[in-house]
């Protein structure tokens, strides 16, 4: 072990110095000969224990009694470290490549990940599972991701195609116009990511040149008061649901109805200055919330009448039905891990793209 573990430390200082390149050559035939399970060759681990040893023995010699006695297994966990490394790296490029984040259960904790909020999935880590007595539930854990990452390796080369993904209850930002491509966008009310791209979307006037509408998806989160990660998305995602369904008796904008209303929360501050999708996110209680939804659906146009059954529309099991069948979609079939998500012009996105990217 103790020529696989100088050959991976000659290597990489080969790279950078001429002067280990023999050696690594040395510990790449020896390395040979491990993987073929033959014996090492011993001259070559004399000379490495040898070169280690002579550059100590004189100035630490208990230092180089302790090394020479435990080199061997000091090599082991080495290779061990370097292999266990390796393989991590791997994996995170491999994430990287299809989900856009080195790490799917915690993509904000990734620094090369987009802007983005994450659909976190919460995984006991090793040392967890060592202390209930369930290690091998890490190996399996991992496996199941692994082989969740590869499975979705098709479809970081597919042609995303958003009239797959659409059902007869989507609504668009503008009527339909069948000379326009569809774009279609996976949102979270809540998630600040989500109105950035928004906004990036107006700034690009991308509404302008596609058939631009979206899937409501709150995010799930246990651990929260409310089942999802911020506060009110369950609750937005049940108006927006329902007004689509009621036209306003005074329309005051081509724009429907259902988008009017995320661009207020998206964009609009209350009259303290305080954004209002942070007020929603964390300082509204549900009939706060419902108060203030109601405020905005009379500014679109509706009446008291149709305000009052857009509130019992929102919280009919029709309603919630309607929005776990979108997430299942988002869930099963796009199977995306963190939003904004958004597919147009054959190509997926899971983050805030630049207006100019938008163009």
């Amino acid at each position: 072990m103790l020529c696989i573990a100088a050959f991976i430390v000659l290597f990489f200082c080969g790279i950078f110095s001429a002067a280990y390149r023999q050696m690594a050559k040395k510990a790449w035939h020896c390395v040979l000969r491990r993987l073929t399970f033959r014996p090492c060759d011993i001259n070559f681990s004399e000379e490495v224990r040898g070169r280690l040893l002579g550059r100590i023995i004189l100035t630490h010699p208990r230092l180089a009694r302790f090394t020479d006695r435990w080199i061997d297994a000091v090599a082991w966990v080495f290779v061990a470290l370097s292999v266990w490394s390796l393989a991590a790296v791997s994996l995170a490029g491999l994430n990287l490549l299809v989900y856009d984040t080195c790490s799917p259960a915690d993509s904000e904790g990734c620094s090369l990940s987009g802007d983005a909020c994450s659909i976190a999935s919460y995984k006991p880590g090793f040392w967890e599972l060592v202390r209930k007595g369930q290690p091998q539930q890490w190996f399996v854990t991992e496996a199941k991701t692994l082989a969740g990452t590869i499975s979705m390796i098709p479809a970081r080369f597919k042609n995303w195609k958003p009239e797959d993904y659409i059902t007869a209850d989507n609504s668009w930002y503008y009527p339909f116009d069948s000379a326009k491509p569809i774009a279609l966008e996976i949102l979270d009310p809540g998630c600040h990511f989500c109105a950035d791209l928004l906004g990036n979307i107006h700034k690009a006037g991308f509404e302008n040149h596609y058939n631009l509408t979206y899937i409501a998806f709150p995010i799930p989160d246990p651990a929260m008061w409310s089942g999802y990660k911020f506060g009110e998305s369950w609750l937005i995602a049940t108006y927006l649901e329902a007004m689509k369904q009621i036209a306003p008796a005074r329309r005051t904008s081509r724009v429907a109805p259902d988008w009017l209303l995320l661009e207020k929360i998206f964009t609009g501050t209350d009259a303290s200055g305080l954004k209002w999708q942070e007020n929603f996110d964390t300082r509204l209680d549900p009939d706060q919330a419902r108060a203030a939804i109601a405020g905005f659906c009379a500014e679109i146009g509706y009446s008291r009448e149709q305000q009052q059954q857009i509130t019992e529309l929102a919280g009919s099991p029709a309603i919630a039905a309607r929005i776990r069948a979108q997430q299942a979609i988002v869930e099963e079939r796009i199977r995306t891990v963190k939003i904004p998500t958004i597919l147009f012009g054959g190509r997926r996105y899971d983050r805030v793209l630049s207006p100019e990217r938008l163009r």
